[in-house]
């Protein structure tokens, strides 16, 4: 089969301005390419069962007065509603409802709306037209919408960050759970993202399995982002990592959960790549705090970076040059200017994976499977993801990899560090302080998480009970959220391990 090149660039072209500058495709994109078209092909100026003897340069530049042919006799084209008398501007710019018939507007296979017009159909893939009401709806509204019960929950750090929590109390239809369980994102994310994966995501699995799933959101991202009396466009309020995610906000967010459901030491804690990262950092530091947890599951775990793929690295050498990382990623939140996008998502494009999925800086960052990729779920993705990070969490994994892949707390320099530890070099977490059980999970394919080093970790945990490698060897660090055999590969797997700390 002869692929028109020239089509396929025209597709990926309008998918991509559609997603980065809609209104503007929707004002002067659609009308140049309707009008182009019609220069060409007066058949198709006007829309359903008819068709105009001018085309649009002739009709609504010339004015001239066209006559109009139909296909079908003029009693039936009457006897459907007049879907004949629209032309192609009337029906696919100004979008009149009289133009449309039921069908058109209608539900596709008998699930989905459509949220393109005839011509977007054309240059777009059938899934980015299907519309999926997750696309606009926030956490709660998502979980109430797939039948569970929905609760958020509102807690405020010692050092005033004000943090929402996400919860679904019990399953479909029964009681409450008694098993709390905490669920953590990773870098760049929020709670959204255990629950982007349709039935098939973990939060309403384990709800299903009687547990009482608490989703937790670090500070600084879309739902935690507010403080008490910093202004969040202020350095100030920017000025973290994942160590003030560790030992700020993980224990007020435990504490609240066990006193809420008034089971102390009996929170079971799943991380997922910064997620991780925050337990380590929190259960060395705080070992009294961490007996709050009865069990950790870490999937793609985060601490030893020495051989960390991830284009994070390219930034390692400028990791202690403040003015440079203020001109090209945002000193504050984590916004790095098109320069350093390109840089971030050149390894992804190496693959041949399309620039839309790569210029969004979680994959540019994590990697990409195309094969393990759920794309169904992808419109929803882009809208949720990412949602904020500091630019302080992102220097201080490069600053690790810069220091041979220690995990080790931020490095201020010498006299920032002779003030902050009083030490010249940062110290390095102590990870002999565990004591909680660790199920470690890796994938061979993981950019952060390289499971070289993610075994070196489950070598000096001295409460390890199980190392786990995913069965796919092409199994990536986002794989474990949006993969399309997560369920079957990493979730089941987990759950077995679950169950022998489970209190059901």
């Amino acid at each position: 089969m002869k692929i028109n090149r020239s089509a396929l660039s025209i597709s990926y072209l309008y998918q991509k301005l559609l997603l980065t500058h809609p209104v503007e495709v929707k004002m002067f994109v659609i009308p140049l390419l309707i009008f182009s078209f019609s220069l060409n092909f007066p058949s198709i100026v006007t829309a359903g069962y008819s068709y105009s003897t001018c085309n649009s340069f002739e009709k609504y530049i010339l004015r001239k007065s066209c006559n109009k042919k139909y296909l079908v006799p003029q009693s039936e084209v009457e006897n459907r509603g007049g879907v004949a008398s629209c032309n192609y501007f009337e029906k696919y710019i100004l979008r009149k409802s009289e133009c449309f018939d039921s069908d058109e507007n209608g539900k596709e296979d008998g699930q989905y709306y459509s949220k393109c017009n005839s011509l977007e159909k054309r240059l777009l893939s059938k899934e980015f037209c299907k519309y999926n009401p997750d696309e606009v709806l926030d956490v709660p509204q998502i979980i109430a919408r797939h039948g569970y019960l929905s609760e958020t929950h509102t807690v405020v750090t010692e050092d005033g960050y004000i943090l929402k929590i996400h919860r679904i109390p019990k399953k479909k239809n029964g009681p409450r759970s008694r098993q709390p369980v905490l669920l953590q994102h990773g870098i760049l994310g929020s709670s959204a993202d255990w629950i982007i994966n349709g039935n098939n995501s973990l939060a309403y699995l384990l709800a299903d399995q009687g547990y009482d799933v608490w989703l937790g959101n670090a500070r600084g991202n879309d739902y935690s982002r507010g403080h008490v009396s910093l202004p969040i466009n202020t350095a100030q309020y920017w000025n973290f990592s994942f160590h003030e995610m560790g030992t700020k906000d993980l224990p007020t967010v435990l504490y609240y959960i066990s006193n809420t459901t008034n089971s102390f030491g009996d929170i079971i804690y799943i991380g997922h790549s910064m997620g991780t990262t925050i337990f380590f950092a929190f259960a060395s530091e705080n070992p009294e705090a961490a007996k709050n947890v009865k069990m950790m599951a870490g999937m793609g775990a985060v601490a030893y970076l020495t051989h960390m793929k991830s284009p994070i690295r390219y930034l390692a050498p400028f990791s202690h040059d403040l003015e440079w990382l203020e001109k090209y990623l945002g000193f504050h939140q984590f916004l790095p200017n098109n320069k350093i996008l390109r840089l971030l998502s050149y390894q992804c494009e190496l693959f041949n994976i399309d620039a839309t999925i790569c210029e969004n800086v979680i994959f540019s960052i994590c990697g990409f499977n195309k094969e393990e990729f759920n794309t169904a779920i992808l419109p929803v993705l882009l809208s949720k993801d990412p949602a904020g990070a500091s630019t302080k969490s992102i220097v201080h994994y490069a600053q690790e990899v810069r220091n041979g892949g220690a995990f080790q707390q931020f490095d201020y320099g010498t006299k920032g560090n002779l003030i902050k530890y009083g030490t010249k070099f940062p110290p390095k977490y102590n990870l002999s302080n565990i004591n909680p059980p660790v199920f470690l999970i890796y994938g061979m394919n993981d950019w952060l998480a390289n499971y070289t080093d993610v075994i070196r970790l489950g070598r000096e945990l001295k409460n390890l009970v199980g190392l786990y490698k995913v069965p796919m060897d092409s199994f990536n660090h986002v794989d474990y959220i949006f993969g399309k055999d997560a369920e079957k590969l990493v979730y089941r797997p987990l759950m077995k391990v679950l169950k022998k700390y489970s209190t059901f």
